[in-house]
């Protein structure tokens, strides 16, 4: 059986499509990543068993175009369009469409080659549309309807074979939709232990902090992760614990406001923005971290998210610090692997934060705790199951 997945941006780095799509083939299942981009590598590659076919563009038109298919769609069009090279290329058996924007194009591409259609949403991207900062500031807030966009969801979801949820409470919410319990499959964004750990450790990383208590968060900037609450934060960790530093790896939309804000405060000797980073530097950053932070805002849409930080940070023995968002507040406490802060109180953080670098003892004993959970239970290879469930008994018949 072959599988073509959709997707918008290059393809590698994903975390959460490389494992899909890595798993199937390891479970003898062909896989197709259609994905376009601006990358200059080549148009057709193998990658560690997964075919990958790139379309070219630049990331700026793309952009452009995915923010417009609530209203002017020529995305869609453009994906079916490739879609059909893939397919004079090398026919496939179903179609796999990574977000909610690319679900249409899904439908169009089943609809013309009687494949079925799986709609993997990431998150729930109606809700983060009212808070990014793209679809909340001119123009993108005068052009995106979400009461729209909550209709196309409906309408796109119903034409899907099979919706893939990340995390339970977003399941909940497909079957409060309408959808069947056996419609939506959970498969969490839990990390791939055996491939994380293949990262070596980078010493001139580690020899970088190793005098500082690093306070680390790793992933992309927006307005709903909270990075705001964390610098300011600081103000209330650096007199009690000089040494602490907020390790800022990532980048974002709203990275200079963030660095303005840190300037405001007099928090540079506290706060470092380390910027985008190959993913093989991920885990020396992690293995070099005192605290693993998730201060995203709470929402509609993070309350039913969970995101790939929280599974690294546990697997390599790190204590997390976490909103209340209720996914993620669920998780923690379920396994013990750390601390609770109410979204956007920073002097709550700050509170955490002090607490677990006075108490290292109680530290190491959370860190071990969600290492333990990650190996038994929270991991890529117990938590993949029904998806290959699915794609192998539509290979059966």
């Amino acid at each position: 059986m072959h599988i073509l997945m959709l997707l918008d941006h290059a393809y590698p780095p994903d975390q959460r499509v490389e494992n899909e799509a890595e798993s199937l083939v390891k479970n003898g299942l062909e896989v197709t990543v259609l994905s376009l981009a601006e990358d200059d590598r080549p148009e057709i590659e193998m990658v560690n068993g997964v075919r990958v076919h790139r379309f070219k563009l630049s990331n700026k038109i793309i952009k452009k175009l995915r923010g417009a298919v609530g209203f002017f769609d020529i995305y869609s069009h453009l994906f079916y369009r490739y879609a059909k090279k893939a397919y004079a290329r090398k026919p496939f058996d179903a179609v796999h469409a990574h977000d909610l924007y690319l679900v249409k194009a899904g439908i169009m591409i089943k609809d013309k080659f009687k494949v079925p259609l799986v709609a993997d949403l990431h998150e729930n991207y109606v809700e983060a549309l009212s808070q990014y900062a793209w679809s909340t500031r001119p123009p993108g807030k005068w052009l995106i309807s979400l009461e729209r966009w909550k209709k196309l969801e409906k309408k796109w979801l119903k034409k899907s074979d099979r919706i893939i949820s990340v995390i339970a409470e977003m399941k909940d919410r497909y079957t409060g939709m309408g959808f069947g319990e056996h419609k939506v499959l959970v498969i969490p964004n839990t990390p791939n232990i055996q491939a994380f750990r293949e990262f070596p450790i980078k010493q001139d990383i580690i020899t970088k902090y190793e005098n500082r208590k690093i306070l680390l968060y790793s992933g992309g900037f927006d307005l709903h992760r909270g990075l705001e609450t964390a610098v300011r934060a600081m103000k209330f960790v650096k007199d009690e614990h000089p040494d602490a530093l907020l390790l800022l790896v990532g980048d974002g939309r709203n990275r200079s406001e963030l660095e303005a804000l840190t300037d405001e405060h007099a928090l540079r000797d506290f706060v470092i923005f380390e910027g985008w980073q190959d993913q093989s530097n991920i885990r020396s950053y992690v293995k070099s971290a005192t605290v693993g932070l998730i201060p995203h805002v709470r929402s509609v849409q993070t309350d039913a998210s969970i995101p790939h930080k929280l599974g690294y940070y546990m697997s390599e023995e790190l204590p997390v610090i976490s909103s209340n968002c209720t996914s993620l507040e669920r998780m923690v406490t379920e396994h013990d692997a750390g601390k609770i802060f109410e979204s956007e109180n920073d002097r709550d953080l700050a509170k955490q934060i002090n607490y677990l670098l006075s108490n290292p003892d109680e530290a190491k004993i959370l860190a071990e705790n969600g290492r333990r959970a990650v190996e038994k239970e929270f991991n890529w290879e117990a938590t993949v199951e029904p998806l290959l469930s699915y794609y192998k008994s539509l290979a059966s018949n």
